[in-house]
């Protein structure tokens, strides 16, 4: 079998689902397999020092890439995979994957599997094991020819990032394929993260909508402020305008990699965990024990949230030693 890989770059970087995508396509990958990795992008330079894990990599280079739009992504994709005829198209569940893939399965005509959390490999094709209704039911499919894999970000470790074997990067020139583009990105509007950016807090206490309500969320940010942590919250507490958008946690949040991550009455939707399942140690409390927050953590508590803050607060406002 032939795997492409659409792997995806914000200026000229590899984002980390790149790594999994390939991990991902090395565990089925049988000898006399093949692993393609597609990049487009503005540079090929990161991308040559950390996807090793491919057989061969195919770089689209542009100055016009440096965020490509789905579009552009697109065409380079279908001109792509015209050429390779890959057995399996490995892409995100990313924003720019939710636009790109369904635009290539529908002008391919090939199915689509989606919310991908594992892969087997058998006699008769590729099982995908599928996350849907929120995390809440595993779907199990058989993939039996060419097809395109959706995969949920976090759930695959990364790839160890490695250079690229001398002759195994080509180029692709995807100027000719630019053209006449309907879609232009024209810029972006990054947040102000000079009061606060909790990518790079060390621990986050992140609420979800168990929290119940805005003025709950107090005896949370309590126990942030004692544990020296930052309070974030999933996308319905932000929604609901309980915390800034700034405290988003999620695919339309802040992506986070904390050494401790307190989720409370988090339910775990896969647009969540794409946000923060690569955190180093991840503490879930939610009454639901079939709720998906548990298939990522490291350890979990079946509780009352708010039994369980107001101990941990009595305990940590307690004098040492008493």
């Amino acid at each position: 079998m032939k795997f492409l890989v659409c792997t995806e770059t914000r200026s000229g970087k590899i984002e980390a689902i790149s790594l999994e995508m390939l991990a991902a396509a090395r565990t089925i990958a049988a000898p006399g397999d093949e692993v393609v990795a597609l990049v487009v992008g503005d540079s090929a330079t990161d991308a040559a020092a950390r996807l090793g894990a491919a057989d061969r990599v195919i770089a689209a280079i542009a100055p016009a890439l440096s965020v490509p739009t789905a579009e552009a992504y697109a065409r380079i994709a279908r001109d792509v995979m015209a050429t390779e005829a890959p057995d399996l198209i490995v892409m995100p569940y990313s924003a720019t994957g939710l636009d790109v893939a369904p635009e290539l399965a529908a002008r391919c005509e090939l199915p689509i599997v989606a919310y991908v959390v594992r892969l087997d490999r058998g006699d008769d094709g590729v099982a995908a094991t599928s996350q849907i209704y929120g995390g809440k039911v595993m779907a199990k499919t058989r993939i039996t020819g060419p097809a395109i894999a959706m995969l949920n970000p976090g759930s695959f470790p990364e790839a160890a990032a490695s250079q690229v074997a001398a002759g195994a990067l080509a180029s692709l020139d995807p100027t000719p394929l630019l053209s006449n583009l309907r879609v232009e990105l024209l810029g972006e509007d990054q947040p102000d993260l000079a009061e606060i950016d909790i990518a790079t807090a060390e621990r986050i206490v992140c609420v979800g909508r168990g929290i119940g309500d805005e003025g709950s969320i107090e005896i949370a940010r309590e126990l942030a402020g004692l544990l020296g942590a930052e309070i974030a919250g999933s996308r319905p507490v932000v929604d609901n305008g309980w915390l800034p958008k700034l405290r988003q946690v999620g695919k339309s949040g802040r992506k986070v990699k904390p050494r401790l991550y307190l989720a409370l009455g988090v339910s775990g939707a896969p647009e969540h965990l794409e946000g923060m399942s690569r955190s180093d140690l991840i503490i879930a409390v939610n009454t639901d024990p079939k709720a998906p927050i548990f298939g990522v953590a490291h350890y979990g508590a079946t509780c009352d949230l708010f039994d369980l803050v107001a101990a941990l607060n009595d305990r940590l406002r307690a004098p040492a030693g008493s």
